[in-house]
C-alpha cells in the first residue's frame, strides 16, 4: 500500500476539478490519499471533490484548510460551526478526519490529521512571521478576514492545537506520518538555493508578506509529539520536500492555473503525489530533478530563489 499527498486543489476552478476526474480509476485502489485542506469553501463542491477521490483510493484523509471555513452568505454564525459541519460531511461520506493505521505487515502506517490555523504576529510567539522589505504599502486583501468569523476572544490555532492533544498522546503500534493544511516551521517558507524561480513573479507577493499568515509552530511542536516520519502541508503553494532532524516535510499543492503556468507551483505529472513509503517520494524527487535540469527550467536570475524572502 502506498500514501499519496495533494492539498489545495480548489476545485471551485473546473480545470482543477478536471485533473481531479481525469486521474485514473484502477491506480491507487489499495492505496490512501492525505488531501491537506483548501478544497472548496462550498460544501456541494467539497461533497463532489470526495466523491471523485474516494472513487479513485482505498482511503482518503483529510483537513479543512482556510478556504473550507469562509463564510460568505450568513448561512453559520461563526466558522467554528461551518468545521463542525465540514466534519459532519466527511463522516458520512467515509472521508478520514481522524488518526487511523492503514496496510499490513511491513506497509502498516498510522495517518494522522492534524488541525491547525495560522498564528499573525501580534496573536503569539508561536507566529511563524519573518520581516520581508515591501515594494509598496501592505495593502493587499487578505481573504479570511472577511469571510472568516470567530467568536469573540477566540485564538484559532491554539484551539485546533488542542483538538489534536488526544491524537498525539495516542499509543500507535505503527510508523506515523501526519499533515496539516498550514505550514508548521518557518525555514519551509523559504526557497533553497537549488529551487528553480517561477518564469515570471506574483505580482502579489510585492504587498503582501505571507508569513503572517503562514501557520504556527504549535504544529511543529506536535510533529514532535506524535514522532512523525513524514509530515505534508499545504497552503502556500510552493512544493516542496525537505528532510529536517528527522522528518520529511512535503508539500504537494495543485494551486491555480496560472501558478502552474509561471511554474511557482511546479506542476507535478502525476497530480498527486507518493509520499509514502519514502522510497516512492525518493524516486518521484529524483524524477522531478531530472526533469528540471532537462528542461532548462533551473535556470534563472534568481532572485525568487532567495533564502530571505518567503515565497
Amino acid at each position: 500500500m502506498r500514501v499519496f499527498a495533494i492539498s489545495d486543489v480548489h476545485t471551485d476552478f473546473k480545470e482543477n476539478l478536471h485533473l481531479l476526474a481525469g486521474l485514473p480509476t484502477r491506480s491507487y485502489r489499495d492505496d490512501a490519499l492525505m488531501l491537506a485542506g483548501d478544497v472548496s469553501d462550498n460544501l456541494t463542491v467539497l461533497r463532489s471533490t470526495f466523491a471523485i477521490l474516494l472513487e479513485r483510493f482505498r482511503y482518503v484523509f483529510f483537513v479543512p484548510g482556510n478556504h473550507e471555513l469562509w463564510i460568505r452568505k450568513g448561512e453559520y454564525k461563526h466558522s467554528l460551526e461551518k468545521f463542525q459541519d465540514v466534519l459532519r460531511l466527511c463522516e458520512s461520506l467515509g472521508v478520514r478526519t481522524a488518526p487511523e493505521c492503514v496496510g499490513r505487515g511491513p506497509d502498516r502506517v498510522c495517518i494522522v490529521p492534524l488541525f491547525s490555523w495560522y498564528t499573525r504576529p501580534e496573536e503569539g510567539s508561536d507566529s511563524l512571521f519573518r520581516e520581508r522589505p515591501l515594494d509598496g504599502p501592505a495593502s493587499a486583501l487578505w481573504s479570511d478576514d472577511y469571510l472568516v468569523k470567530w467568536p469573540s476572544e477566540f485564538r484559532p490555532a491554539q484551539y485546533f492545537c488542542d483538538l489534536n492533544k488526544g491524537r498525539v498522546g495516542e499509543g500507535l503500534e505503527a510508523t506515523r506520518i501526519s499533515f496539516s493544511h498550514f505550514v508548521p516551521r518557518a525555514d519551509l517558507m523559504f526557497a533553497s538555493p537549488d529551487e528553480p524561480p517561477p518564469l515570471w513573479p506574483d505580482p502579489h507577493e510585492r504587498d503582501f508578506n505571507f508569513s503572517q499568515v503562514a501557520g504556527s509552530t504549535l504544529i511543529e511542536d506536535q510533529v514532535r509529539r506524535l514522532g512523525s516520519r513524514l509530515h505534508v502541508y499545504g497552503h502556500q503553494h510552493r512544493n516542496r520536500s525537505r528532510h529536517h532532524e528527522g522528518v520529511w516535510y512535503v508539500s504537494n499543492c495543485l494551486g491555480y492555473l496560472e501558478e502552474r503556468e509561471r511554474r511557482s507551483v511546479r506542476n507535478p505529472t502525476t497530480v498527486v503525489q507518493p509520499v509514502w513509503p519514502l522510497e516512492e517520494l525518493r524516486g518521484t524527487e529524483q524524477s522531478r530533478r531530472v526533469r528540471e535540469v532537462s528542461t532548462g527550467s533551473t535556470t534563472g536570475d534568481g532572485r525568487f530563489g532567495s533564502t530571505t524572502t518567503p515565497t
